[in-house]
């Protein structure tokens, strides 16, 4: 295998002209950018909201293994992930990535199941970015705010954006916004994306400054003066951390070894996976078919998120201290403590500096991740459909871009958003439909897992165009390189779903979320055979367009 990755020519391979797709074009335009692409893919990495998450998650669940170790294992087991979907996409450049790679490679219906479920699990993605918005930034900026300057008025109000009602209103407010700013289509996002990405730079550059001049003793006398404003019954909240988490049964000795390095790994993998994501719109990528820009990028990213979660763990360690922040997971991760606003990042950090201005940038990076985050679930959703429609799987309608609004597939934005809110609503309203919901995150890993097989076996089930494409000259040895990252991938899959399924402290298998999903997958297999039979009763064999890529 050549060591140094040259610039290769886009495929001359199977591209479709006697198919039978519904459009000769997609009607989506390439006009994302190198940089673009980057910066989008750090922000799927999720490394200021997600990352806050794992920070007291890993900490309080496997106490006994090094979150930061964990964080760089599963950076090293995520390379040859980005390598195989790096050379998938220079070999298929189309919207809709991991659809068009497992309906071409293994089988449409394997591909529309595992897909469609995805679709509807980005309404869980965009009530998330409410909650970050409401929880992780709205609720921390008006309590620390009222705290510093002595203000009930805004004390209630971060405790309003923390309940039920100021969650589900920020979301259906978000999720509105959101959809409107993204009708005039990617070019106009893209622009917004540097204005994001520079408060993102920001808070983090603020974060580590803070990190890097604030002592231990400092975080707790600020900590405990802050907590005791909002909880005047306990005086000394640091040690109350620790005391109930102890009471609670904590131990520290526990989750330790290969089952605590895998559980770390597990947890770290909802942030580090995501550069996948960007697979969504190749359609839209100008070096879509070039491997080694591709896999630059992706590898790039990864490389950034790994170094801002890690180097910020190992400042939190510092900083809050060892005991303290183990403790402080475990009361979060088990709600052993009513914690008057929670206890992320965005709050901790804050108080450790102790001013409203390093509040204020501190914040501001996680309300343009959250944002973002929005924008995110929208673009790779609708390329989604545009894919699914284009092969007739899906209504025309609801995949049409619209000339209208500069290519946007604006039906498509509606039906996410739609339902979005839908769900928004029952959340708060229907009992216990989080335990639906909360398992969703396993649909994502096993729809990356079948990417990753279908990798693993492209050179041998799709030879035409594997053969046509610039990657069949990487092998080691005889083996083609894809199929070496593919199997990895796969196999690394296979274990975090197991570990997913066995491990209650992830919290993802409850009954209720496992059969919620099975009902999805049921659904979206019995459409695929219906919509087949359907063209095929109209005398259109759509088979014919699961033998080639499909158009631009």
């Amino acid at each position: 295998m050549t060591a140094n990755i040259p610039e290769v020519k886009p495929a001359q391979g199977p591209v479709s002209t006697q198919g039978v797709f519904r459009r000769t074009a997609s009607g989506l335009i390439r006009e994302m950018s190198m940089a673009d692409h980057w910066m989008y893919n750090v922000f799927t990495l999720l490394v200021l909201t997600g990352a806050a998450q794992f920070y007291v998650w890993s900490t309080g669940e496997f106490p006994a293994t090094n979150p930061v170790l964990g964080l760089i294992v599963a950076a090293i087991l995520i390379v040859p992930i980005y390598l195989a979907y790096s050379m998938l996409a220079s070999a298929m450049p189309r919207s809709g990535g991991d659809y068009i790679f497992q309906s071409r490679i293994l089988h449409p219906a394997v591909a529309f199941t595992a897909l469609f479920a995805l679709l509807v699990t980005i309404w869980y993605w965009l009530e998330l970015s409410g909650f970050w918005i409401a929880e992780m930034t709205l609720s921390p900026l008006f309590s620390t705010w009222g705290v510093f300057v002595h203000s009930q008025t805004l004390l209630n109000l971060g405790t309003w954006f923390s309940s039920n009602w100021g969650i589900m209103i920020t979301t259906l407010v978000t999720n509105i916004l959101i959809a409107i700013a993204f009708l005039p289509g990617l070019k106009t996002y893209l622009k917004v994306q540097w204005f994001l990405f520079a408060g993102l730079v920001i808070s983090i550059v603020m974060m580590t400054i803070v990190l890097l001049t604030t002592s231990h003793a400092t975080f707790v006398t600020n900590f405990n003066t802050f907590m005791a404003s909002l909880d005047p019954a306990h005086t000394n909240y640091y040690q109350y951390v620790i005391d109930a988490a102890k009471s609670a049964g904590f131990d520290p000795s526990s989750g330790g070894g290969l089952y605590g390095l895998i559980g770390v790994v597990a947890i770290a993998w909802f942030n580090l996976i995501w550069a996948v994501w960007s697979a969504m719109n190749l359609g839209e990528i100008k070096h879509a078919s070039n491997f080694g820009k591709v896999n630059r990028v992706m590898q790039g990213s990864l490389a950034f998120g790994v170094l801002v979660m890690a180097g910020t763990m190992a400042l939190l360690l510092k900083v809050c201290g060892h005991d303290f922040t183990l403790a402080l997971g475990y009361d979060w991760f088990n709600r052993t403590i009513a914690f008057p606003v929670q206890p992320y990042t965005s709050i901790l950090i804050p108080v450790m500096g102790g001013g409203v201005i390093i509040l204020i940038l501190t914040l501001l990076g996680f309300l343009a991740q959250a944002i973002q985050q929005s924008f995110n679930s929208f673009i790779g959703s609708t390329r989604l459909i545009v894919a699914m429609s284009m092969d007739r799987l899906l209504p025309d309608g609801l995949g049409k871009v619209s000339r209208r609004f500069r290519s946007s597939p604006v039906n498509a934005i509606l039906f996410i958003l739609i339902g979005a809110e839908a769900l928004a609503i029952f959340f708060w309203f229907v009992p216990n439909l989080v335990n639906y919901t909360l398992s969703t995150s396993l649909v994502a890993t096993i729809y990356q897992s079948i990417t990753c097989l279908a990798a693993a076996i492209f050179p041998y089930t799709a030879k035409a165009i594997y053969n046509a494409s610039p990657i069949s000259k990487y092998k080691i040895g005889k083996i083609p390189l894809l199929t070496l990252c593919g199997a990895w991938g796969f196999i690394v899959g296979v274990v975090l779903i197991v570990f997913y399924l066995i491990v209650p402290g992830l919290g993802l298998a409850s009954t209720a979320g496992l059969v919620g999903i099975g009902v999805i997958y049921v659904i979206a297999l019995i459409w695929f055979w219906v919509a087949r039979a359907m063209n095929k009763r109209r005398g259109v064999d759509i088979d014919l367009n699961f033998q080639q890529i499909p158009p631009e």
